[in-house]
Protein backbone atom coordinates (compact mmCIF):
# COMPACT_ATOMS: atom_id res chain seq x y z
CA UNK A 1 0.00 0.00 0.00
CA UNK A 2 2.79 2.55 0.77
CA UNK A 3 4.46 2.00 -2.85
CA UNK A 4 1.04 2.45 -4.28
CA UNK A 5 0.79 5.69 -2.30
CA UNK A 6 4.89 6.41 -3.14
CA UNK A 7 4.52 5.94 -6.33
CA UNK A 8 1.26 8.10 -6.92
CA UNK A 9 2.88 11.02 -5.29
CA UNK A 10 6.06 10.55 -7.70
CA UNK A 11 4.24 10.44 -10.45
CA UNK A 12 1.83 13.62 -9.94
CA UNK A 13 5.29 15.33 -8.84
CA UNK A 14 6.97 14.33 -11.82
CA UNK A 15 3.73 15.48 -14.09
CA UNK A 16 3.62 19.05 -11.87
CA UNK A 17 7.33 19.54 -12.94
CA UNK A 18 6.90 18.86 -16.64
CA UNK A 19 4.36 21.54 -16.95
CA UNK A 20 5.90 23.92 -14.15
CA UNK A 21 9.27 23.44 -17.31
CA UNK A 22 6.91 23.57 -20.03
CA UNK A 23 5.06 26.70 -19.24
CA UNK A 24 8.44 29.18 -20.17
CA UNK A 25 7.34 28.67 -23.80
CA UNK A 26 3.88 29.61 -25.11
CA UNK A 27 2.32 27.22 -27.36
CA UNK A 28 1.51 28.95 -30.72
CA UNK A 29 -2.53 28.96 -29.13
CA UNK A 30 -1.20 30.53 -26.66
CA UNK A 31 0.46 33.31 -28.40
CA UNK A 32 -2.70 33.82 -30.34
CA UNK A 33 -4.93 34.33 -27.21
CA UNK A 34 -2.03 36.38 -25.51
CA UNK A 35 -2.32 39.08 -28.45
CA UNK A 36 -6.22 38.89 -28.68
CA UNK A 37 -6.27 39.53 -24.75
CA UNK A 38 -3.82 42.12 -25.47
CA UNK A 39 -5.54 43.80 -28.17
CA UNK A 40 -8.83 43.63 -26.24
CA UNK A 41 -7.42 44.75 -23.15
CA UNK A 42 -5.64 47.96 -24.59
CA UNK A 43 -8.12 49.06 -26.53
CA UNK A 44 -7.90 50.58 -30.20
CA UNK A 45 -6.08 54.00 -30.91
CA UNK A 46 -8.44 56.81 -30.68
CA UNK A 47 -8.85 56.93 -34.41
CA UNK A 48 -9.75 53.50 -35.54
CA UNK A 49 -12.16 53.18 -33.05
CA UNK A 50 -13.94 56.24 -33.99
CA UNK A 51 -13.95 55.58 -37.54
CA UNK A 52 -15.55 52.10 -36.55
CA UNK A 53 -18.11 52.91 -34.42
CA UNK A 54 -19.59 55.54 -37.45
CA UNK A 55 -19.37 52.88 -40.05
CA UNK A 56 -22.50 50.25 -40.66
CA UNK A 57 -21.08 48.87 -43.48
CA UNK A 58 -19.42 45.79 -42.49
CA UNK A 59 -16.56 45.64 -45.41
CA UNK A 60 -15.55 48.72 -43.61
CA UNK A 61 -15.60 47.19 -40.59
CA UNK A 62 -13.60 44.48 -41.20
CA UNK A 63 -11.08 46.53 -42.94
CA UNK A 64 -11.14 48.45 -39.74
CA UNK A 65 -10.90 45.55 -37.71
CA UNK A 66 -7.83 44.71 -39.46
CA UNK A 67 -6.09 48.06 -39.19
CA UNK A 68 -6.69 47.65 -35.49
CA UNK A 69 -4.90 44.71 -35.21
CA UNK A 70 -2.07 45.74 -37.16
CA UNK A 71 -2.22 48.96 -35.29
CA UNK A 72 -1.36 46.75 -32.15
CA UNK A 73 0.79 44.58 -34.17
CA UNK A 74 3.19 47.68 -34.72
CA UNK A 75 3.10 49.07 -30.98
CA UNK A 76 4.18 45.85 -29.55
CA UNK A 77 7.58 45.63 -31.81
CA UNK A 78 7.62 49.40 -31.18
CA UNK A 79 7.11 50.58 -34.76
CA UNK A 80 4.87 53.01 -35.88
CA UNK A 81 3.27 56.21 -34.99
CA UNK A 82 0.91 55.19 -32.74
CA UNK A 83 0.19 56.70 -29.24
CA UNK A 84 3.15 55.90 -27.09
CA UNK A 85 0.66 54.74 -24.20
CA UNK A 86 -1.18 52.05 -26.23
CA UNK A 87 2.48 50.90 -27.40
CA UNK A 88 3.26 50.76 -23.58
CA UNK A 89 0.12 48.83 -22.81
CA UNK A 90 -0.07 46.19 -25.51
CA UNK A 91 3.70 45.19 -24.52
CA UNK A 92 3.13 45.34 -20.48
CA UNK A 93 0.13 42.77 -21.98
CA UNK A 94 1.93 40.69 -24.25
CA UNK A 95 5.20 40.32 -22.01
CA UNK A 96 3.57 39.54 -18.93
CA UNK A 97 1.88 37.03 -20.83
CA UNK A 98 5.19 35.26 -21.81
CA UNK A 99 6.07 36.97 -25.27
CA UNK A 100 9.65 37.55 -25.65
CA UNK A 101 11.30 40.02 -27.33
CA UNK A 102 11.93 38.27 -30.67
CA UNK A 103 8.33 37.79 -30.67
CA UNK A 104 6.99 40.96 -30.50
CA UNK A 105 9.45 41.88 -33.36
CA UNK A 106 7.61 39.32 -35.31
CA UNK A 107 4.35 40.00 -34.79
CA UNK A 108 4.19 42.86 -37.57
CA UNK A 109 5.64 40.48 -40.07
CA UNK A 110 3.26 37.86 -39.22
CA UNK A 111 0.11 39.94 -38.68
CA UNK A 112 0.58 41.54 -41.98
CA UNK A 113 1.16 38.22 -43.96
CA UNK A 114 -1.34 35.81 -42.56
CA UNK A 115 -3.77 34.58 -44.74
CA UNK A 116 -6.65 34.59 -45.31
CA UNK A 117 -7.03 36.47 -41.79
CA UNK A 118 -4.43 37.20 -39.27
CA UNK A 119 -5.82 34.97 -36.83
CA UNK A 120 -5.13 31.76 -39.44
CA UNK A 121 -1.91 30.62 -37.87
CA UNK A 122 -0.65 33.47 -36.01
CA UNK A 123 1.03 31.95 -33.00
CA UNK A 124 2.69 29.45 -35.45
CA UNK A 125 4.26 32.50 -37.06
CA UNK A 126 5.44 33.97 -34.28
CA UNK A 127 6.92 31.09 -33.41
CA UNK A 128 8.85 30.07 -35.91
CA UNK A 129 9.93 33.66 -37.25
CA UNK A 130 10.70 34.49 -33.67
CA UNK A 131 13.37 31.00 -33.82
CA UNK A 132 14.28 31.96 -37.40
CA UNK A 133 15.39 35.40 -36.07
CA UNK A 134 16.89 34.05 -33.48
CA UNK A 135 19.24 32.30 -35.02
CA UNK A 136 20.36 34.61 -37.56
CA UNK A 137 20.94 37.04 -35.34
CA UNK A 138 23.85 35.06 -33.42
CA UNK A 139 26.01 35.41 -35.47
Amino acid sequence: MKRLVLGLLSGVLLIGLAGVTSAKELTSAGLEEAFVDGVANCGPSSTIAGALGKSKDPGVQAALRNALIVEAADDAAGLGGGSKDHSDCIKKELTGRGYTAEQLSALPYCVKNDWPTPFTSLGVCVQTHAKLEAGLNKK
